[in-house]
């Protein structure tokens, strides 16, 4: 008996409160919207990021060399491409986690709209002044261990320079 008391009691705490779901879907929809309207701002000026990530792109930036492209530079870090047919864009929701009232994951896969041009991500989302803010990346192709593990080591290569 006790044990499926704390098994419901561990359901409870990961199920999303009432609009999360809807929040998280507009916060993805959103995040992709620019994508099929016309251009996007470069990813690391987007206001999408949690303050840790705003705080390691700060830093990265700061260090980003003027006259070459180093490993952040060279690509959209949220479609995952340097180029897309806005007009056959498409970015779908696979799945949601709530592991946490604060936090959630949410599998999205990404259609750039060329032929070969799909790539599946997971992001990392935290909750902050009521919003959902985008905490990590992690693409297999791109950020195998995350965004904000390759924004400190880009720091660290390009901090070299």
């Amino acid at each position: 008996m006790a044990a499926a008391v704390f098994a419901s009691f561990l359901l409870a705490a990961a199920a999303p409160a009432a609009g999360d779901q809807a929040a998280i879907d507009a916060a993805v929809a959103a995040i992709y919207q620019p994508y099929r309207t016309g251009e996007p701002p470069a990813d690391w000026e987007r206001p999408i990021y949690s303050a840790e990530v705003r705080a390691l792109i700060a830093r990265w930036r700061r260090v980003t060399p003027s006259d070459e492209v180093d490993s952040l530079s060279d690509s959209d870090w949220l479609c995952m491409c340097q180029d897309w047919d806005q007009h056959k864009f498409r970015a779908t929701i696979r799945s949601r986690q709530f592991s946490a009232p604060d936090s959630a994951v949410v599998a999205v896969h990404v259609d750039v709209g060329f032929s070969g041009g799909a790539n599946d991500a997971r992001l990392s989302f935290k909750r902050e002044g009521g919003r959902w803010k985008v905490d990590d990346i992690i693409a297999t192709q791109f950020f195998p261990r995350g965004l904000k593990q390759e924004l400190r080591q880009t720091i660290a290569e390009d901090s070299k320079r």
